[in-house]
């Protein structure tokens, strides 16, 4: 009997230490805890509860303290409507989650479980209250972004998606299945949402590449952005990725079409391409300048070695000399804001001197303010040293003219101021100026350059008419300058003439030697020789009186070679030998070499 009782006695100390440790529990749990009895009416329906037992956590969640032994309608009717689930409980022993909100303002949502405690007739019921209002805070945060990102997703104009990697398939082909496809992407590829559908699915002939960048910015997290030609849509599109988590392994990938923008590029290249061909094929250049000219920006064309823009251009490429004219210029296009128009000198690529016509017009931005300038420049090099040699050429044409004035004035004063009988005079007269102008024609055919002697020797003898088989002509090829030209043809005109009138030609047996060459004088240096020497025709005296053709022939004709003349009246016949110095008046050709 002892015994037992000291059983007992142990037994109920452990039941008091066991019911100690749970009403700590019961009290220190942050979840609301409460037991109740449910009260059933004679029919089986649940008329009411009554609360048993409540924790700290309860009273604080619900605000209804010292309760115990109350009904719920009498301190919560409005949970009526919770009788039956709890009146189930209590019966069948299972137990029952739901999620309810506070009635009123401010009423915060909680996680109710109700389980069953101890025998079904002992129709008591356990039931752990769970705050749940940040949850649901954040949920429907998550719900309204996840909306937003929708909206979003949806309405961007490039193709957007989410995929996720699959596991490698039997066949050892990576495969990745679209989670979600924007309209524009549907319509981008002409197709309907492939959501939960595969890539290989419907894009089976993708290169394995595009696999290899989606790998690897799974594994890196580093997003990427890179352009490809998508071969069987014939598309090139500008793609961005990144990975969105890592469990799923998902990433977002937004795309653009850029195929048109890559046709219009290439369009565009090769029409740059064109030009600058165009431009390196020609002596143009074309530049791109700042608003203010102080940076050339851009220069192209053949000889052009600007890489980049430069600040320098007038110093490199325009001589000290011309840098006021230029800029003065510049400053007055800039003012008027009207093109800048300009002849000038310019430095060359090879540091040599050129010409350039230069034209650029005035860019304007929005603002009507100007950008920059673009223009043209023309190698005008030719053409200034072609107007510089007209303008050489037409001053001495003009002194050419005066000189050949002159000399028509001379032949007219000595021809008619000796003159016995005016018609013979005015023949002669004629005769001359006839002489002179073949002298001119074989100039000008030269453009009043030097003239070859044995063309000179050809046109003074025409007046004779044809004695080629009784006058011999030899010689080298020498030129004679323009003024030496002219006064050699009248003295070979007045020569002929005086010999078909009074010396050998003019008899049938008299024959005339033209020669010439290049010797040394008695100093040794280079000299002319000229001879007219007649035979077979009658005996010759001096004249009587010093005319035209005798001053011609002893006087004008050597001072105009800074030479000396000699004329012989032989019995054998007349004689003329002229020597002179080479010089700026005889040019001996490349061919000829000086007789030793």
């Amino acid at each position: 009997m002892g015994t037992e009782s000291h059983g007992y006695g142990r037994a109920e100390m452990a039941g008091s230490d066991s019911e100690h440790h749970y009403r700590i529990l019961f009290d220190s749990i942050d979840d609301g805890l409460c037991t109740i009895e449910v009260l059933f009416d004679g029919k089986g329906g649940v008329r009411d509860c009554r609360f048993l037992l409540t924790n700290p956590a309860f009273e604080r969640q619900t605000g209804l303290t010292a309760i115990a032994g109350r009904t719920m309608r009498e301190v919560a009717p409005s949970h009526e409507g919770w009788f039956d689930i709890y009146g189930k409980v209590a019966l069948t022993g299972e137990p029952a989650r739901f999620e309810h909100r506070a009635d009123g303002p401010g009423g915060r949502w909680c996680e109710v479980h109700a389980f069953r405690l101890g025998a079904a007739e002992e129709r008591q019921v356990a039931i752990i209250i769970r705050d749940i209002e940040d949850r649901k805070q954040a949920e429907a945060s998550l719900r309204e972004s996840e909306a937003q990102y929708r909206a979003l997703f949806d309405c961007v104009d490039e193709g957007a998606c989410i995929i996720e990697r699959l596991p490698v398939r039997a066949d050892g082909l990576r495969d990745y299945r679209y989670i979600a496809m924007n309209k524009a992407m549907q319509a981008m590829f002409g197709i309907a949402d492939l959501s939960g559908r595969t890539i290989r699915e419907f894009f089976p002939d993708e290169v394995e590449d595009w696999y290899d960048d989606y790998d690897r910015v799974l594994e890196t997290g580093e997003p990427i952005r890179f352009e490809r030609e998508s071969e069987p849509q014939e598309m090139v599109l500008e793609m961005f990725v990144s990975r969105l988590s890592q469990k799923p392994p998902r990433l977002l990938a937004v795309m653009q079409d850029i195929t048109e923008r890559r046709r219009a590029e290439e369009a565009v290249r090769r029409s740059e391409e064109r030009m600058r061909a165009l431009i390196n094929a020609t002596s143009d250049a074309v530049y791109r300048m700042s608003a203010d000219w102080q940076e050339m920006r851009q220069l192209d064309g053949r000889g052009s070695d600007v890489e980049g823009p430069t600040v320098r251009w007038i110093e490199d490429y325009v001589f000290p000399e011309d840098r006021a004219r230029i800029r003065l210029a510049v400053a007055h296009a800039i003012r008027e804001r009207r093109p800048f128009e300009l002849e000038h000198r310019v430095r060359r690529a090879d540091g040599k001197e050129g010409w350039t016509f230069s034209r650029a017009i005035p860019i304007f931005d929005a603002k009507g303010e100007i950008a920059e300038w673009f223009g043209m420049a023309t190698d005008v090099t030719e053409r200034v040293r072609a107007r510089e040699r007209q303008q050489i050429l037409n001053r001495e044409l003009g002194h050419r003219l005066k000189n050949v004035l002159s000399l028509v004035q001379s032949i007219a004063n000595q021809t008619f101021r000796q003159a016995d009988n005016l018609t013979e005079a005015a023949e002669t007269y004629s005769a001359r100026l006839v002489s002179l102008g073949r002298a001119t024609d074989i100039l000008t055919e030269t453009a009043w350059a030097d003239a070859g002697l044995h063309n000179i020797v050809q046109a003074g003898l025409i007046p004779v008419g044809d004695f080629s088989d009784r006058i011999r002509i030899s010689g080298p090829d020498l030129d004679l300058a323009p003024q030496q030209a002219l006064m050699m043809t009248l003295t070979l005109h007045e020569l002929a003439t005086n010999s078909l009138k009074y010396g050998a030609l003019s008899s049938e047996a008299g024959m005339v030697e033209v020669t010439w060459d290049i010797g040394r004088d008695a100093e040794g240096e280079p000299q002319f020789t000229f001879r007219w020497r007649e035979s077979g025709g009658p005996e010759t005296s001096p004249p009587v009186r010093e005319g035209f053709g005798a001053r011609m022939i002893g006087k004008l004709l050597p001072a105009s070679f800074q030479g000396k003349a000699e004329m012989r009246y032989e019995a054998a016949g007349f004689e003329f030998r002229l020597e002179a110095p080479l010089g700026e008046a005889i040019r001996v050709r490349a061919s000829i070499g000086c007789v030793e």
